[in-house]
Order: C-alpha cells, then sequence, then structure tokens
C-alpha cells in the first residue's frame, strides 16, 4: 500500500475550533482498501456494485432528523428481518452479496438548503446484472423502511482496486455556519463534524477479517 500522506488540517465547527493537529486525509480510504487487500485473492472476478440510499431533510420533518436514523435504516436493510413475501432482508442480503463496505457522506448541495446524507456501500458478488434483477426488489423493500428515502443501485464492473478506490464516497463537506444547517440541533451537527473521522461499516466477508 502507498504511504499515507498527511498534511495539516484546521478544523471549524461553526466558532469553535480544534487546535492544528497531523491528520491523515485519506485514513478512511486507506482503511477500507487494506480491509479489501486482504481479500484480494478472493475478490477478485467478482462483481463490484454500488448502492445508494439518500436523506434530504425537509422543513417538515427536520426537527425530527438524527443521525442515529441513518444506522437504524443501514441496519433495517441489511440485517432487518421485515420480509417481502417469505424472505427478510437480512437473507435477501446475504443470497445477493458476498461482501461489502458502508461509508456515510453528509454534503451540501445548495447554501440555503439542508445537507444530503447518504450511505453508501460498495458491495461485491458473485452474480453478475444485480442492478438490473434487484431494482424492482430494492424499491420495495426500501419504501418499507422509509418511503422519502432516495436510492439507485449501479453496476461498477469487474473488481479490481483501482475501481475500489475511485468509487469510495466518505466525504463531509457542509458549511457549518449555515443558518439551515443550525436547525438540525447542536448533537446532529457534532455529529456530523464527527462524520470526517468514521469507521467504515464492513459487511459479509470483509466483516468477519481481523482488523
Amino acid at each position: 500500500m502507498e504511504t499515507l500522506e498527511k498534511i495539516e488540517v484546521y478544523y471549524s465547527l461553526g466558532n469553535e475550533t480544534t487546535q492544528y493537529d497531523l491528520i491523515d486525509k485519506n485514513h478512511i480510504r486507506d482503511m477500507i482498501v487494506d480491509r479489501f487487500e486482504k481479500q484480494n485473492s478472493t475478490i477478485l472476478g467478482k462483481y463490484l456494485y454500488s448502492l445508494t440510499l439518500q436523506i434530504l431533510p425537509t422543513r417538515e420533518n427536520y426537527h425530527t432528523f438524527t443521525m442515529e436514523k441513518l444506522q437504524d435504516i443501514s441496519r433495517k436493510l441489511t440485517n432487518g428481518m421485515s420480509s417481502l413475501g417469505s424472505i427478510s432482508n437480512r437473507k435477501f442480503w446475504n443470497e445477493n452479496f458476498v461482501g461489502g463496505v458502508r461509508t456515510i457522506s453528509v454534503f451540501d448541495k445548495e447554501f440555503n438548503d439542508y445537507p444530503t446524507f447518504s450511505l453508501n456501500y460498495l458491495v461485491y458478488s458473485e452474480i453478475d446484472n444485480l442492478d438490473i434483477r434487484l431494482l424492482k426488489q430494492l424499491t420495495f423493500r426500501i419504501k418499507m423502511i422509509d418511503p422519502k428515502i432516495s436510492f439507485s443501485i449501479n453496476y461498477i464492473g469487474k473488481y479490481t482496486p483501482e475501481l475500489l478506490v475511485s468509487n469510495i464516497d466518505y466525504r463531509t463537506e457542509v458549511d457549518f455556519n449555515s443558518p439551515i444547517l443550525r436547525k438540525l440541533g447542536e448533537t446532529t451537527i457534532e455529529e456530523i463534524f464527527n462524520n470526517q473521522f468514521q469507521r467504515p461499516r464492513f459487511m459479509g466477508q470483509l466483516y468477519k477479517l481481523k482488523p
């Protein structure tokens, strides 16, 4: 693996600032790449997909939004026991995906709007064309969890380390001085700030590996 690049970063949360520190700006990426490399021989030849779930708070529901809601949605999608027909979400997930990783990104699209919160899954499978085959199933399952979630599933290609790296999304890009952001409350703002230090969640084969 390449030498970690370290730069001096000044982090700011509104008017509260941290001290200067040496921060590895690629620590999340390198953690993910390292875990995939440990299973490289078994992942090569598998099909790589991205699945993205997005939530945009609105003026009608911003007061009920929390970062824990994202965690709850993720648990229900990948490990939930709610069923569509006779297949639970957990069984559905395990039947289609061998392993993968989940990250969270938070970013502003517009200054005078709430940020978009995104659950980003990079998953691999032994099955081709899952983006087409699972679209209808995923639509129903995700709408059962929360009808306001928007999502997309895309085929990336047969796994290579280069494809993995180019599709990792863990960004935290928000204006902490935005008056709209302030409406989400201090706790959520603090959690958004801490998202840039998140620990990726590994699933399937990658979960079973020791760090």
